[in-house]
C-alpha cells in the first residue's frame, strides 16, 4: 500500500479533535423556546414583586438547580446583564407591546456570566 493513502484520514481526525467537547453536551441539555412577551414579573426571596418590561430583553435564562428557588439571567439589547434570584416568575404576553424573547432552561454550571456576548 502506498504511503499517501494512509495520510487521507489525517485532515478528518485533525478536524474532529478541534471540536469543543463540553459545549456539545451543554447545548444538548438546554431547553430553548422563543416567545412573544411584554413583561416579566418575579417574586423576590423576601416576597416583593418586581416587573421588567420586555422591550429591551433579548434572552432569559432560567437556572433551575439553584437552591432555594430559581435564578434568572437576563440579557439585554445593549449587552447589559442582570442576575435575579426569585421564588416564582410570570411571563406576561399581552400586557402592552410584545417582543420576541428567547427563553433557555439550564443549570447554574451553564451560566452565561462571565461569558457575555
Amino acid at each position: 500500500m502506498k504511503a499517501w493513502k494512509l495520510l487521507l484520514p489525517v485532515p478528518l481526525v485533525a478536524a474532529l479533535s478541534m471540536v469543543p467537547q463540553g459545549q456539545e453536551k451543554a447545548a444538548a441539555d438546554e431547553v430553548t423556546a422563543v416567545l412573544p412577551m411584554s413583561e416579566l414579573r418575579y417574586t423576590t426571596p423576601d416576597g416583593a414583586t418586581q416587573s421588567i418590561s420586555a422591550r429591551s430583553v433579548v434572552e432569559i435564562r432560567v437556572l433551575t438547580d439553584h437552591s432555594p428557588g430559581i435564578r434568572l439571567e437576563l440579557l439585554y439589547d445593549n449587552g447589559d446583564y442582570s442576575m435575579v434570584d426569585a421564588q416564582a416568575f410570570h411571563l406576561l404576553r399581552n400586557a402592552g407591546a410584545t417582543r420576541e424573547v428567547r427563553l433557555v432552561r439550564g443549570k447554574v454550571a451553564e451560566m452565561r456570566f462571565p461569558r457575555l456576548p
